[in-house]
């Protein structure tokens, strides 16, 4: 039986990002999260993942558990939580889009951008930033494999949280309007567009003008 105690409510909490402002922050630069790409792409881009584009990549029941670990101690805790990708566009093996986690039974949005490399090799790069600052929160690892015929990206992450480390890996599913996960998440019991609701939309790439 998992312990959900207020430790477990605490870490939901403290991962709760400050008030949004539609856009992210680099080297003091105001960066549009969602500006409109221009130009068209080169001749020669690598498109075999450009169907990521508009794709919504979730966290089925087997994989809602992650392991906290409070730094100065010698526990690891059981948390359970859901996080939900959507891919909101696709160049050259390259692919941007917002990313929405809850955890715990708080189901307090923590919501960041991504940037995405995928390879010909079929593995994933990810960097995650905070929406509010563009600081870089962590840089999952992950690779697409097939299981039962559809593709799945394998995604696995350490990174820092309230106080502690937060580590999860899981293999993500695709989820489409008029799938039953699409209606209701895996341990969040929300539709999609519900659990996303309280995040900026993912940045678009700018092309070359």
């Amino acid at each position: 039986m998992l312990h959900r105690g207020p430790m477990a409510l605490a870490l939901a909490v403290s991962l709760a990002v400050p008030a949004l402002r539609p856009w992210a922050t680099t080297a003091g630069t105001q960066v549009p999260a969602a500006s409109p790409a221009k130009g068209s792409a080169p001749e020669g881009t690598y498109d075999k993942w450009a169907w990521f584009a508009d794709t919504y990549w979730i966290v089925p029941e087997a994989g809602i558990y992650s392991i906290y670990h409070p730094l100065g101690t010698a526990e690891f805790v059981v948390a359970r939580g859901q996080t939900v990708f959507h891919v909101t566009d696709y160049f050259n093996g390259y692919f941007t889009g917002t990313v929405v986690v809850k955890l715990t039974g708080a189901l307090v949005p923590t919501c960041q951008y991504m940037l995405g490399q995928v390879t010909p090799q079929k593995r994933v790069y990810l960097t995650m930033y905070d929406v509010a600052t563009g600081v870089v929160t962590n840089t999952p690892l992950g690779h697409m494999v097939k299981k039962h015929g559809r593709w799945t990206m394998v995604n696995q992450m350490t990174g820092p949280a309230a106080g502690g480390t937060l580590s999860h890996w899981a293999y993500m599913v695709q989820s489409k309007p008029g799938d039953a996960s699409f209606t209701s998440l895996p341990f969040a019991g929300e539709s999609i567009p519900t659990f996303l609701a309280g995040c900026p939309p993912g940045p678009t790439i700018r092309l070359p003008d």
